[in-house]
């Protein structure tokens, strides 16, 4: 993961220049990868039309699909960050969804074209898989913190970060493809997922729990 810069200080020249070509590079990558497809686009491409040369690129990004995503790591740094700001009493799937829903960006035409070439491109969508295991392991984390780390408090942890990271994926490649209002959409699918009793204990995997007597 991608690591952000040290808040005591302010970004200097060289900072901002080195955030500027990762965001050029993003824009012309995703650019080309809708105008010519994400096959017929090469690396060398990128580079040129974002005025760099390919060992520059390479400098930034470990692959080609990996320029569609050129601020993961700084958002998830920001998302866990946001994630334990809360107040420590707060009911800790309350401040996830609220968290989730602040975070949904479907003002940026950049993001909108990525969001769109999901639905097309295999890569991309691996490559948003596996960036999104670091929204999973963060939201794991944070519940873990307020649940304990018992066998059940780990399994709903996990279940829960999956779940909702699905949701989210799901209505923002939607809002990408077909315009829908992604911010809506997900606070009404998760507002029915994490609307059940989640605070029942998980009775099968409750510890030297007897099996029920036979009826018979």
């Amino acid at each position: 993961m991608a690591t952000t810069m040290n808040d005591e200080r302010q970004p200097n020249a060289r900072d901002l220049q080195r955030l500027e070509t990762r965001r050029a590079l993003a824009e012309q990558a995703i650019r080309l990868f809708g105008e010519r497809g994400f096959d017929q686009t090469t690396v060398e491409e990128i580079a040129a039309s974002a005025g760099v040369s390919t060992r520059t690129f390479f400098l930034h990004f470990p692959t080609k699909a990996a320029a569609a995503f050129p601020d993961h790591g700084e958002r998830v740094d920001d998302f866990v960050q946001r994630l334990n700001s809360g107040d420590p009493f707060v009911q800790p799937l309350s401040q996830l969804r609220s968290v989730l829903l602040a975070r949904i960006d479907t003002t940026s035409p950049s993001r909108l074209a990525r969001y769109a070439l999901l639905s097309r491109v295999p890569e991309l969508r691996d490559e948003d898989a596996r960036t999104d295991r670091d929204y999973e392991e963060a939201i794991a984390g944070f519940l873990v913190l307020h649940w304990g780390s018992s066998p059940e408090a780990v399994v709903r942890a996990n279940a829960i970060a999956n779940a909702v990271i699905g949701v989210v994926r799901a209505t923002l490649s939607a809002a990408g493809e077909h315009g829908i209002d992604a911010r809506a959409v997900t606070a009404e699918i998760l507002g029915r997922l994490l609307g059940v009793p989640l605070d029942e204990p998980l009775h099968s995997v409750q510890p030297n729990r007897k099996p029920p007597a036979s009826p018979i």
